[in-house]
């Protein structure tokens, strides 16, 4: 698996949100059943790990369908999942784990992390090429911990 971090930014903000990265994966990413949790993440100036999920869309905190999936936990298909993405105006912390159902493993897991970035991890080559022609600043991943400091939280 390789994991990829997009950094692209217009304007001082994140160029690219969950919906963009769900259409570009289309319409396998509409094919796919996803699941949606928080981000675990080391804070080290508190000394721990947290789980953090967080969007910012329409409707009371709590009930965006993204914030429903996370918390308990169910799937959808990737037509609603597409859906949902689309309903939201910033993810801000998330893990979104796409399955597919002639694969024993996951096929794409995304996270967005703090606004500052997303991840795609995957080992479908096309994938990861369509990040990379899709977007200017996109990194190798060299760790799986997440490090945020206390400023950011």
């Amino acid at each position: 698996m390789t994991t990829l971090r997009i950094y692209d930014y217009r304007d001082g903000v994140l160029a690219l949100d969950l919906s963009d990265l769900v259409d570009l994966l289309a319409p396998r990413s509409l094919e796919a059943s996803w699941t949606a949790s928080p981000v675990r993440v080391n804070h080290p100036d508190l000394g721990r790990f947290c789980d953090e999920f967080m969007v910012v869309g329409q409707g009371k905190a709590g009930q965006h369908p993204l914030e429903v999936l996370a918390a308990n936990g169910s799937s959808f298909d990737g037509i609603r999942f597409s859906e949902a993405a689309h309903t939201a105006r910033q993810v801000i912390w998330g893990q979104f784990v796409a399955a597919l159902s002639e694969q024993d493993d996951h096929w794409v897991d995304i996270r967005a992390i703090d606004s500052t970035f997303y991840e795609v991890t995957t080992s479908d080559k096309a994938v990861l090429n369509a990040v990379w022609a899709s977007y200017k600043d996109v990194r190798v991943a060299s760790g799986p911990t997440i490090s945020v400091p206390i400023d950011r939280i």
